[in-house]
């Protein structure tokens, strides 16, 4: 039942939804409650690009169970009564179309009521949790260039510092001070997954409003070092974050990037 797939499989191909902005706003009903979009938009941005790597994630990992007469995954979420969330799917039969039809979200019991008792696990990003931790031992190696000059990762920088002609100098100030921040509180480093790897991200502060502006992403290397080649914005940043778990540190949560963007 447990399958690795051959080949990754795009979560809206795998499955046939239907109205798929109705499922998710379904699931974030379901779901423990917290914000799955940004603004007064219900679109649901937060909550689509989990499910999306949640589902890569699973396939990597072999759990996705599938059977004769059904397909199942663990969302990793769990609703008021703490129970996990699970995606229930039967056998698509229309030609042209995903070889599954979604059913449903269902708890245990609601999956026990169809005789469907063995359940998979939800995605794995713990197996090695020194990945989670920032390690003060390691040196930090920036690429500035890349930061201040890449077209689509400089533009994530407030303007003023763009158009500095110190604005090399004012970058490594901050990120010299946002380092021994997080060597004195290890805490505020975030784990963040992308790309099939675990990468932490520290806060950049430009301003003095104890608001940060981006999120510097820091990829340890063999255990030696840590490379920064890039920032993202905060709400990449609290994207990115929520892949793992929902971020609970002040300068990644909600209140502090709507404060920014009310600026």
């Amino acid at each position: 039942k447990y399958k690795g797939l051959l080949g990754m499989n795009d979560l809206y191909s795998f499955f046939y939804w239907g109205d798929y902005n109705a499922q998710m706003a379904e699931l974030a009903k379901r779901a423990q409650s917290e914000p799955w979009s940004f603004g007064n938009i219900n679109d649901y941005s937060i909550l689509k690009n989990y499910m999306k790597h949640t589902f890569q994630k699973l396939q990597s990992e072999g759990k996705i169970v599938t059977a004769k007469y059904y397909c199942i995954f663990n969302t990793g979420l769990y609703d008021n009564y703490n129970e996990p969330i699970y995606v229930y799917a039967e056998p698509n039969n229309r030609l042209g179309y995903s070889s599954w039809i979604f059913k449903g979200f269902k708890d245990r019991y609601e999956l026990g009521d169809l005789k469907i008792i063995d359940l998979p696990e939800r995605a794995d990003y713990f197996s090695d949790p020194g990945k989670l931790i920032f390690n003060w031992h390691y040196p930090v190696n920036v690429h500035y260039e890349h930061i201040l000059d890449d077209l689509n990762t400089a533009q994530r920088l407030p303007e003023r510092i763009r158009t500095s002609d110190l604005a090399l100098e004012t970058l490594k100030g901050v990120i010299d001070s946002s380092i021994q921040k997080v060597t004195a509180n290890y805490k505020l480093a975030i784990p963040h997954y992308y790309n099939n790897r675990i990468q932490l991200m520290i806060p950049l502060y430009f301003n003095k409003n104890n608001i940060p502006d981006v999120a510097l992403v820091l990829n340890e290397i063999d255990g030696k070092c840590y490379q920064a080649r890039t920032c993202l914005s905060m709400k990449m940043a609290y994207i990115d974050a929520r892949i793992i778990s929902k971020p609970d540190v002040f300068w990644l949560s909600f209140d502090t990037i709507n404060a920014r963007e009310e600026e």
